[in-house]
């Protein structure tokens, strides 16, 4: 076959399809420029998913009659004039192709006036076919609507799902514009019904009860300010507290430069961030906005500016994760928790083995045992009665493993391990952070004969080691003598203890950091065991401290420390509702 060039309506249906995706691609594009207009308010409405109709409307600068038929034109914009500018774009649109493709795929209508002209106008495209502009009476701002998306490109068009998924994608998009840009007050109405609207007050907050409900009012917070970033370079936005998660990441967004990006680095900055705070399968939300230099990033990847490239993506990534980190740490502790109301000791039956056994489970009610086996982490809120969990009462143990505790709003499994990890986690970072540990010394030093990884691994962290409550040296090529180790932990064997830290640390670990993934790795070997039987009171003892723990939801490694059946659910087992 001989080479040809091919017409200038299949180059245009082409080039639609690298920019022209699917109705949430429009949707972008034009609320893009929406803001690059100036715009204070933008109205977003739909007819089956976008398939129909897509309807964006703005109260923007406008576009002077004279450059709207030039706007359908491929690679025209007012955003850059030379390839220089690219390096210090402050737009989010600089391409030229939306218009032009959205005309190539659609029938296209856009009415437009601009700032202080007398006369707007209306600019008619059907299917790549353009017709000239018109003079119209219009109110302000521009309004674009796009019917029929892909009626002339029928392989794209069977593909788009069932309207109420390609919604779902339209939805999720003008979310994050709303979340990001809480100046602006921007509506989303699918198939006339309205389905969020922002007020455009400026308060994220606002913004984000907003669009995901008044629910999630106590469990958002603003991101903290990062601090040592250099000029140019900034972070806000905002996150969710570990109350709020969700299955999937569907609603995490992540702007770069103003613009809605899909980084998987700065996702995971993001997620990693909630690291022994979230259950293993469960996810954050929330919306970065991440600000580099202009010249440190590279916008233009892909034609549907979807993608970046950073010249430092270390630091950004670092940026992300411990701004994220700052804010959870920050607001963590602060939650509200309910409280049981119970009756006094001295009102209870002497006689009464069973009220007896109830009342051993309420920690404020008996002196404090010397035998039990555990000790109240440093950073609990004893002196003000702080918990972050609700007072829960003990009532037993199942199958060696798990603890069933009544609270206020129904019953606990607590998982033994899981929780005794929990709290001797928190227990050697607060020892870490005090820089005075408490060590237990061997009564016989133990030798350990270390392979070149964990070697070279315990050579990496041995200052870590040592803020731990470790006391090791160098006692040969690869062997190393242990002295004593922390005092917090059960340690049976220190020279297998040792190796196994060592052994997960050079397979990655699981925390933010090599300081965090030593203390979740050794909590983990030496908490207590599943099918271990505990007293009563080391029971009621290892609740008491989880209850005061800072993140008392999941383990080191993310597992849940307990599951909870409400008071209803009990009912509906029970067949009593």
């Amino acid at each position: 076959m001989t080479i040809q060039r091919l017409t200038d309506e299949t180059i245009g249906k082409i080039a639609a399809g690298e920019v022209i995706e699917r109705p949430a691609a429009v949707v972008k594009e034009l609320i893009e420029n929406a803001l690059d207009a100036g715009a204070r308010r933008i109205d977003v409405s739909l007819v089956d998913g976008g398939g129909s109709e897509i309807a964006v409307r703005d109260d923007g600068a406008g576009i002077a009659f004279d450059d709207l038929q030039m706007a359908v034109e491929r690679h025209a914009t007012s955003k850059i004039t030379s390839a220089t500018d690219l390096g210090s774009l402050r737009t989010l649109g600089f391409r030229g192709e939306a218009l032009s493709s959205l005309a190539a795929v659609s029938h296209l209508q856009i009415r437009s006036i601009a700032t202080d002209a007398s006369t707007g106008g209306l600019l008619d495209a059907r299917f790549g076919a353009v017709k000239t502009a018109e003079p119209v009476g219009w109110g302000g701002g521009t309004a674009v609507v796009a019917r029929d998306l892909f009626e002339n490109v029928p392989a794209r068009r069977k593909f788009l799902r069932q309207p109420s998924t390609e919604s779902g994608y339209v939805s999720r998009i003008v979310t994050a514009y709303a979340l990001a840009y809480p100046e602006v007050a921007i509506s989303l109405t699918v198939d006339g019904r309205r389905f969020f609207g922002t007020d455009g007050g400026g308060d994220r907050i606002s913004a984000a009860v907003a669009v995901w409900g008044s629910a999630s009012a106590e469990s958002i917070v603003e991101l903290e300010s990062a601090v040592d970033v250099p000029d140019g370079a900034s972070i806000a936005g905002i996150v969710s507290l570990p109350t709020l998660d969700r299955s999937n990441r569907q609603q995490q967004y992540i702007f770069v430069q103003g613009r809605l990006v899909t980084s998987r680095a700065l996702s995971t900055a993001f997620e990693q961030a909630y690291s022994t705070l979230l259950m293993v399968g469960r996810h954050p939300i929330g919306c970065l906005l991440v600000t580099v230099p202009p010249d440190q990033v590279d916008v233009n990847v892909h034609p549907t500016k979807s993608e970046v490239r950073f010249e430092q993506e270390r630091f950004v990534f670092s940026m992300v994760q411990r701004a994220t980190r700052n804010t959870l740490l920050a607001h963590t502790s602060s939650q509200t928790i309910p409280a049981i109301i119970s009756s006094p000791l001295a009102e209870m039956p002497p006689s009464s083995s069973v009220q007896r056994r109830l009342t051993l489970a309420h920690p404020e009610r008996l002196p404090i045992s010397s035998h039990v086996a555990f000790e109240s982490p440093a950073r609990s809120g004893h002196e003000t009665g702080g918990r972050n969990l609700p007072v829960l009462r003990v009532l037993g143990q199942v199958a060696g493993t798990y603890l069933i505790a009544e609270g206020p709003d129904g019953m606990y499994l607590i998982d033994q391990h899981a929780a005794h990890e929990r709290i001797v986690f928190e227990q050697l970072m607060a020892e870490y952070e005090s820089r005075s540990p408490d060590a237990q010394l061997l009564l016989n030093p133990a030798t350990v004969e270390l392979s070149g990884d964990l070697y070279e691994m315990y050579g990496q962290c041995r200052d870590e080691l040592l803020g731990f409550g470790f006391d090791i040296e160098d006692f040969g090529a690869s062997t190393v003598l242990v002295r004593s180790v922390p005092a917090k932990l059960k340690v049976r064997d220190a020279a297998e203890t040792l190796r196994i830290i060592l052994l997960e640390l050079t397979e990655g670990g699981r925390g933010t950091s090599r300081l965090e993934s030593l203390a979740i790795s050794a909590a983990c070997h030496t908490s207590i065991r599943a099918g271990q039987a505990l007293s009563l009171l080391e029971m009621r003892e290892l609740v008491m401290q989880l209850e005061r723990c800072s993140s008392p939801q999941a383990c080191g490694h993310g597992r849940p420390t307990m599951i909870r059946m409400t008071s209803e659910e009990l009912e509906r087992q029970f067949s009593r509702r």
